[in-house]
Order: C-alpha cells, then sequence, then structure tokens
C-alpha cells in the first residue's frame, strides 16, 4: 500500500496584521517539498519568505520559486530544505516538543506541524482539511514523479501551547499575564522567550544578562532582556531554577502582530549542523556583502554590524554563528539586521571545563585572538565596502569606549565571566591593544 501524501498549508504574517497564504509543504514518505501559490510566484510584489528565494533579477526569483527540481524546495532524505529545517528546535527543545507531539525527534514534518503557530519570524503552517482535495500545485509535482496514486492523509492540529525556539539552550515560549510569564497561551504566539540556566552552567543566565548589558552600554541595538525568579513564571511544575533570563522577542510586536525575521544560517543556506559555516572571515564577508548590497538602511546596518563583531571577540563570544545573527523584514519585504540576541560569554567556561569540551569555541578563540586590525581591513575591502577606512575608525572607537565603560559593568559578573573579559580588554585579544 502505498504512503499518503500529507501537506500543510503555509502563511506569512505580514504589516498591519494581514496574513497570506503562500503555498504548501507536503511529504510522501521521505520527500518533503514546499511548493509555492503561482500568484505568489507571479507577484513582483511578494513579501520576502526567505533570501535563499531571491534570485538576483524577477525572471531568477520566480524560476527559484517554481522549481521542479532544487533543494531549497525539496527533499528526498526525510528532512526539510534548510530554510525549514531551520525553523526546528534542537537539543532538549526537539525532544521535548516530540513528546508533545508523540512522534520522532527525527520526524521534521511532524515536528513542524507541531509547533506551526509559534514559529520564528511570521511563518505560519496549519493542516488542511483531509476531505478537500489534494490542490493542484502539490498533486502536480508529486505525480510528476510517477506517483500517480495519491491519496490525502490526516494530519493532527498543532500541539496547544507548543513552540519551535532554535538554540541548544532549554526554552519556553510565554506572553505576559499581568505580571507574569505564562507559558499555557491558549494557541497564542509567543512574545517572550523564557530562558534557564543548565546544570553545567548555573551561572548562564547571569552571564548573558551581563552580556546584554556590556553591549547596550555602548549603543548596540539589541533585544530587550531581563533576569526573573521562579516565581513570576507560569512554568511546568518540573522546572526548578532560581533565575530565567526573559527575552522579549523581537519578531513580535506590541499588539503580538508577528514580524519576519530569518537567520543568516537560512539566508546562506546553511543546515543547522553547519551553523559554524565556512570560517570566520568566509561568512563575515558574505553577511556584509548581503547587507551592504540588500539592506533598507546599509551604512547603518554595516557599522552595527562592524561594532559587534569586535564587541563578540572582546566579550570571549565565540559562539556567535550563523544561527545567532539574523535579518528582520519589518516592511515585510527589504532585510534590516536584526537587534543583536545571544551575548554569551563562552570563553568564561572554558577553565572550568575539560579540554576536549568547546572544541569549535576553543578553536574560534584562538582565531579571533590573534585577529588584527589588518585582518579585519582585509574582510571589509573583500565585502566591497567602499567606506572601510570609516569601519575600521568606528570598529577602533568601539573597542576604546568597551575598554573605558565595561570595567565598571563588570563588577556584578559572574567571577569567571568577569576574569575573562579583563584579561581580554587588558590585551588578551590583538584587537584590544590599540
Amino acid at each position: 500500500m502505498s504512503s499518503p501524501l500529507r501537506y500543510l498549508r503555509l502563511s506569512l504574517h505580514g504589516p498591519n496584521a494581514s496574513r497570506r497564504a503562500i503555498g504548501y509543504l507536503s511529504q510522501y514518505g521521505d520527500i518533503l517539498r514546499v511548493s509555492f501559490d503561482a500568484d505568489y510566484i507571479n507577484d513582483a510584489q511578494r513579501p520576502t519568505l526567505s533570501l535563499s528565494y531571491v534570485g538576483t533579477n524577477e525572471a531568477e526569483t520566480r524560476a527559484i520559486l517554481s522549481a521542479t527540481r532544487d533543494v531549497r524546495l525539496s527533499r528526498s532524505d526525510g528532512r526539510w530544505p534548510v530554510y525549514f529545517q531551520n525553523l526546528l528546535p534542537e537539543g532538549h527543545n526537539r525532544e521535548r516538543l516530540a513528546q508533545q507531539r508523540r512522534c520522532s525527534p527525527d520526524d521534521e514534518f511532524e515536528l513542524l506541524a507541531a509547533a506551526g503557530h509559534d514559529l520564528m519570524g511570521a511563518v505560519e503552517v496549519a493542516p488542511v482539511d483531509a476531505q478537500e482535495a489534494i490542490p493542484d500545485v502539490v498533486r502536480n509535482w508529486h505525480t510528476a514523479l510517477g506517483l500517480n496514486e495519491l491519496a490525502a492523509g490526516m494530519v493532527e492540529v498543532p500541539v496547544e501551547d507548543a513552540a519551535s525556539l532554535p538554540g541548544m539552550v532549554t526554552k519556553f515560549s510565554a506572553i505576559m499575564d499581568g505580571r507574569r510569564y505564562v507559558v499555557r497561551r491558549n494557541g497564542a504566539a509567543g512574545s517572550v522567550i523564557l530562558k534557564l540556566p543548565t546544570s553545567r552552567h548555573p551561572d548562564l543566565v547571569a552571564n548573558e544578562f551581563c552580556g546584554y548589558q556590556l553591549a547596550r552600554a555602548i549603543g548596540l541595538d539589541c533585544a530587550q532582556a531581563a533576569v526573573i525568579t521562579r516565581s513570576e513564571a507560569d512554568l511546568p511544575d518540573n522546572v526548578s531554577c532560581s533565575e530565567i533570563l526573559a527575552v522579549t522577542r523581537f519578531d513580535r510586536g506590541a499588539d503580538g502582530q508577528r514580524i519576519h525575521m530569518e537567520e543568516f544560517a537560512q539566508v546562506l543556506q546553511y543546515s543547522p549542523k553547519q551553523k559554524y559555516g565556512k570560517g570566520l572571515q568566509t561568512d563575515t564577508i558574505a553577511m556584509l556583502r548581503i547587507l551592504d548590497r540588500l539592506s533598507d538602511e546599509p551604512a547603518r546596518d554595516v557599522a552595527e554590524f562592524v561594532r559587534r563583531f569586535v564587541i563578540f571577540i572582546l566579550m570571549g563570544n565565540t559562539d556567535a554563528h550563523l544561527k545567532n545573527w539574523a535579518l528582520m523584514y519589518a516592511n515585510g519585504r527589504a532585510p534590516a539586521l536584526a537587534p543583536l540576541y545571544d551575548p554569551v560569554c563562552v570563553t568564561a567556561f572554558f577553565n572550568d571545563a575539560p579540554a576536549a569540551d568547546y572544541c569549535i569555541n576553543r578553536a574560534i578563540d584562538n582565531t579571533v585572538r590573534a585577529f588584527s586590525w589588518d585582518d579585519l581591513g582585509a574582510i571589509l575591502k573583500q565585502a566591497g565596502l567602499l567606506r572601510s577606512s570609516r569601519l575600521l575608525q568606528i570598529a577602533r572607537a568601539t573597542v576604546k569606549q568597551a575598554q573605558a565603560d565595561w570595567p565598571a559593568l563588570l563588577g556584578d559578573a559572574p567571577l569567571n565571566m568577569r576574569l575573562s573579559i579583563s584579561e581580554r580588554l587588558d590585551g588578551g585579544v590583538r584587537l584590544s591593544g590599540i
């Protein structure tokens, strides 16, 4: 007996709380496919789902969106195309979602269906009534493969209050109910991310909150974060911790409307397992080129990116991978650099961990410790930035400002973080030796 064809409706919320259906996500055995609606493909003013689906001109974009065989649209290994893979949670969050859905953590179709009402950005997916005829845009592609006998399979509705939050740290999606943070949202999309410490790093909340304070002190655009107590959050009874980091989602508006965003891993087509990309220089050049050529405000975004880049080196944030840099689409179409998030001093944990731990982060730290102003200048030139000398001045001024302002702020930081960053400010990395 052949497998049933299961599918989901794919929608994209836009400005002014509008929502537009743009296609379908389907599964037949190990084949997972995204099929875009004809009116979305043919609309030159279409809202942007991802820059990975945008060509160098309108004809190329339409060719991508309507392609028969393109890994951005279909795969036959049981995995979603990379854009949708990066919408799924990782680690404990993925396991929790799989338990809620009663499916395997490897069942990417079910995981996305389970959390379809609370995904990153303005994307939403929902099951379609199995009694309806299979949409032509879905049927035609699958029958082109010789699958002539297609029967629609039932897909369960999303799990109430489930959410997909990228990242490895245990997180919950919440809304504010008075002064309490509530994860039982009655189907509403969350507006706050609650991040828990780990048993291995009980000071993780304090570490990241201090990272936000350091970044904000020198004028960087950051997500809003606060430390709350366990009593302020309505979490499952088995969650025990004294402090929680509450991060206000910048992909949600004041009235709960969804604002589209995507991580650079999605833009550059890296799977979650490839989130560290091709290396510091290659990935930085790629991100700068995108901001310079496509951003609504390229000068602002490029300068902000460069400032964050040097600050992360001083901060010891060696985990600023491609899932921790993002774009936003406030008007639904043009990208802009999203606020800074996940500013963790990872190097603070090195001395407490075996040498084999944090292998990738230790290797990155060796690279950024040796990173020079000439290296940064070379990256800016290779990215094709015409104002590279001015950007270097901005970067140097940012380092000086951090050296002047951060010591006072580090007084309340965890000791391991204070020691790590102080050493870096005092010449532990080449960029601090101005």
